[in-house]
Order: structure tokens, then sequence, then C-alpha cells
């Protein structure tokens, strides 16, 4: 019998490549990550509407559907890994899980743990997914560690967030409330206190009840806002503030005050070494967040993400 001629199996592969293209660029299936169950969308807006009190946008959703596969996909990623037949704490939990079931038959720890592997335990058990997620994060940066800021970086840093920015000034006073009705009286105690050198507790008794508080120490405009309102923060811009001097009247929502300055700390400029520290950390933060996202975009190249 005559033998095929090789060019017979030229024309064969020719025509199966061009028609069926898909045979030449098929490539090794990827585990498929997602889509998750409506009951789990639901779980998310839940959480959402509890920690802020209203609905999430599309977007918002959107944001906390894709974060949501991103664990699932680190932790078939750490389940792949051998994190959970290698953590303690899985292993602790895997092992009161069986015990719960009462599937035991006398067997040993690591029987019960492959035993509970092998029934997927891990898959319902949201503690040791989120234990697997942790370590798999942590594994994950090992891969792709962060870059540390240097000092150029934190210098660099301190310009563009702090440059010409000063601290908040900060202030000591007492106030003398005195209620609406008495409003007309506060001209001549204010007089009284400045002539007879009144200090601020001599002063305070002949206030009005009220639950204000009669001294501040070391605050804030915004501090002293919240405590005796804009009308009266305003007000006390306005005025010339001489320490250990009355002044006054100063009007608020809730009736007239006489103040007594105690203290009055101008804001300097915000000095390098002050946040020198905070800055190096926030720079942490963002350089292990970066680190992270290269790592997930690595990874998500050996699974298939389906969002619907």
């Amino acid at each position: 019998m005559t033998k095929p001629h090789w060019l017979f199996f030229i024309l064969i592969g020719g025509l199966i490549y061009l028609f069926e293209p898909s045979l030449a660029l098929q490539t090794p299936n990827r585990p498929v990550i997602g889509p998750i169950s409506e009951s789990r969308i639901q779980g998310l807006k839940d959480e959402w509407h509890i920690l802020h009190q209203d609905e999430p946008t599309p977007e918002q959703l959107s944001g906390l559907i894709r974060s949501e596969l991103d664990n699932d996909m680190l932790f078939e990623f750490g389940v792949g890994a051998g994190l959970i037949e290698g953590d303690p704490v899985t292993r602790m939990r895997l092992t009161r899980n069986m015990l719960f079931l009462g599937i035991t038959d006398n067997k040993s720890d690591e029987e019960l743990i492959e035993k509970a592997v092998s029934l997927d335990l891990h898959l319902n058990d949201e503690i040791i997914k989120r234990r697997v997620v942790q370590l798999a994060g942590q594994l994950l940066l090992k891969r792709y560690p962060p870059t540390l800021p240097t000092d150029t970086d934190i210098a660099k840093a301190f310009v563009q967030r702090y440059s010409g920015i000063r601290h908040l000034s900060r202030y000591s006073l007492y106030q003398v409330y005195l209620s609406p009705d008495r409003a007309s009286d506060a001209p001549r105690l204010l007089e009284r206190a400045r002539s007879q050198g009144m200090s601020p507790m001599m002063a305070l008794t002949t206030r009005s009840s009220s639950l204000l508080p009669t001294e501040l120490v070391s605050v804030t405009l915004d501090q002293i806002r919240s405590q005796l309102g804009n009308l009266f923060v305003n007000e006390l811009k306005n005025a010339d503030l001489l320490e250990q001097r009355w002044l006054g009247p100063i009007n608020s929502q809730y009736g007239v005050h006489l103040v007594w300055i105690t203290e009055v700390k101008v804001g300097a400029e915000i000095q390098f070494e002050d946040v020198r520290s905070e800055l190096e950390y926030d720079l942490r933060i963002e350089a292990r967040a970066d680190a992270l996202a290269r790592g997930y975009a690595e990874l998500r190249k050996n699974y298939e993400i389906r969002l619907q």
C-alpha cells in the first residue's frame, strides 16, 4: 500500500487552521470567579445602608461587587497555595467544625482536616474565608512588596500637603452668660468688671443659670462653635482679643456673654518634623495599597472574572 505523501498532512493541517481557528488559539481553561449571587449583592447593599444610612449608587455598588470578587479570587488563590492546611487558626476551626458535626471516627487531626476540606466545609465558613483572604493578601505582598518611602518622598509629600498651612489657633477663655432678659445689664456689668478688676471667678457669680460651659481651655474656633454657636464665634473673631482682659458684650443664639480671654495661641506654620511620622505612615499605607493593586492585577490573569 502506498504511504500518504507528506504534502497530504500539510494540506490537512492548513485546512484545520483555516476552518477551525479556535483550535489554533485555544488556551487552557482558567478557574472561574463569580458572578456573585443576588443574595450576596443584597447583603452588600444592607451593609452599606447600615454604615452610610443610604443606598449605594450604581457606581458604588459596582465597586462593592468588584471588591467581593477580588476577595473570592484571593480566597481561591489562598486555598490553592495551601494556606488552609498550613495555618493553625483555620486548622483549629475545621477540626472544631468536624467535631461539632460528629464526623470524627477516631481520626487524627490531619485526617480530620483532610476530610473537612474534601467535604468543602471551608467554603461555607465565613471566618475561615476571612482568615484565608488575610493570609493570601500577605502572601501577595511578599510576591509584590511595596516600595518603602524615601526621605525625598516624605519631603515632597510635606511640600504638597502642608506648604503654607498653619496649625489652628487655640483659645482659652471664660464666658459669663446673661440670659436674653438680662441683655441690657451687660454693658454695666462689663464696665464694673473692668473698673474693679474682677477675676473671672468673681464675675461668674453674676451669670444667669445655664448648661453652657463657663471655661474653655486651649480650644479651636470650631470647638468653640460647637459649644456656643456660630454667632458667638463670628463676633469673637471681630473683637480685639487682648489676653487677661474683659471684652464684650458678645452675642450668641443663647443670649449675651462677657468674655475673659486667658490666652491666645496663634497657629504657627506646620513644621516638617511635626508631621514627618504621619507622612511616612500615610506613604507606607499608599505603597501597600499600590502593591496589592499590582498583585491583584497579576492574579486576575490566572482567573476568569465574571461580573454577570
